[in-house]
């Protein structure tokens, strides 16, 4: 049954100016989040080096990152099923802790003469597989610890803290790879989960809520059609950054003829336009609305991809811009679909979103790798920019009529 719009705009209106303080679990949630971040950043960037200098095509990285949409894909909403049956804490925990062992492998084993190829695949595909396990579960521990007033403000400080990993992972990573090879920043990536898995231990186990508390906590909800919708436009914009990072990639080493370096600048400068997004968005989106907001910076980000590989110094120039917009479409369909979604659905809801996210970008990764191949990068950025514009004002269009409040 679609509730009432009075409700839909209830649950996504902006947080009020005077906020409760913040609880144990969002202290040590934003940490967590960054050290997670910034080994996952380094992980993937010395990945997609490593295979990208072995295959020298950019249908080599596009089966890397494939691979990794793979599990996740097919398994966040079965996972997300879980999530809403189990402790959230606990499967969030076991999810790092293995993780962890998965990530000291590749750098144990190429360390022993082993070939690194299919092993950087195999490890890439496991850390995945737990990931599909750890992102709906861990949304839903935000939905369930973090106050309902304090979402919008959270919502923003979780990216910035995703993106201040990221930027870091980038630059760091990007100078590491240069003088010292991908062999350390593997065995990095197995330190920072346990890391993670110390901050989620030290959470606490959530207090016993009693059915009354269950249904208040439902009961401005949202369901059905529209809440639908509103996750296929967080997907939208998932395919947009995790198919531009096969394409910048290309971009840079490729058609311009660049190292490790230049794209860690180009991801660092990408990070500090997420960031200042996450900064300024709950002033944006109290002038504009959240819905307004987050449909045209994702509009925008796309439109972006026409621009970018033009030049290097146009990449440099236009990459802070593209990340601020997709930044603010990001914070702004994750706080909307905190707020919307019931409690007892939250890990169902994220883990469906998820798998629509990377099931778009491992299509739309394929058909991209494929025009650059045949062409040129840049042709493979015009696909990439028109698809997500497109797909983007479509679904935002359907919602026309029940967002008006937003």
């Amino acid at each position: 049954m679609i509730l009432p719009m009075t409700t839909i705009a209830q649950a996504a209106r902006p947080t009020p100016a005077v906020l409760p303080p913040r609880n144990r679990a969002e202290r040590l949630l934003l940490p967590a989040t960054f050290i997670t971040s910034l080994g996952n950043g380094i992980q993937l960037v010395a990945a997609a080096v490593l295979v990208f200098t072995t295959g020298q095509s950019a249908l080599a990285v596009g089966w890397l990152y494939i691979l990794v949409s793979v599990p996740p894909a097919l398994l966040s909403l079965w996972f997300g099923t879980i999530a809403d049956r189990f402790d959230r804490r606990t499967l969030c925990l076991i999810a790092d802790l293995v993780s962890a062992g998965a990530a000291a492998f590749l750098p144990v084993w190429i360390l022993t003469g082993g070939d690194p190829g299919p092993v950087a695949y195999g490890t890439a595909f496991a850390l995945s597989l737990l990931s599909a396990m750890f992102m709906p579960a861990s949304n839903a521990l935000i939905k369930e610890r973090v106050h309902p007033a304090r979402t919008a403000r959270f919502s923003a400080h979780y990216e910035m803290a995703m993106q201040l990993g990221l930027l870091l992972s980038a630059a760091v990573g990007g100078i590491l790879i240069h003088y010292v090879g991908t062999t350390p920043l593997f065995l990095f990536n197995g330190v920072t989960f346990l890391a993670s898995a110390v901050a989620l231990w030290a959470m606490r186990t959530a207090p016993a809520r009693t059915e009354t508390a269950d249904h208040e906590a439902d009961a401005g909800g949202v369901s059905g059609a529209p809440l639908v919708r509103l996750g296929l436009l967080y997907a939208c914009g998932q395919t947009m950054i995790m198919v531009s990072n096969t394409t910048l990639i290309v971009l840079v080493y490729d058609a311009f003829d660049r190292g490790a370096g230049v794209y860690g600048i180009v991801d660092a400068l990408a990070g500090l336009g997420f960031c200042v997004a996450a900064a300024l968005y709950p002033r944006i989106s109290a002038r504009f609305g959240e819905f307004r907001t987050a449909v045209a910076g994702g509009i925008g980000c796309a439109l972006m991809s026409f621009v970018l590989p033009l030049h290097l110094a146009v990449l440099l120039l236009a990459v802070p811009p593209a990340a601020f917009m997709v930044g603010l479409s990001r914070v702004g369909m994750r706080s909307i679909l905190l707020r919307s979604v019931p409690e007892r659905r939250a890990g169902r809801l994220f883990g469906a979103v998820n798998a629509a996210g990377l099931g778009l970008s491992a299509a739309m990764t394929v058909a991209v790798a494929a025009v650059a191949d045949a062409t040129h990068i840049r042709y493979g950025f015009y696909v990439l920019g028109a698809f997500c514009v497109l797909a983007t004002a479509a679904v935002a269009f359907s919602l026309r009529g029940k967002v008006k409040a937003l």
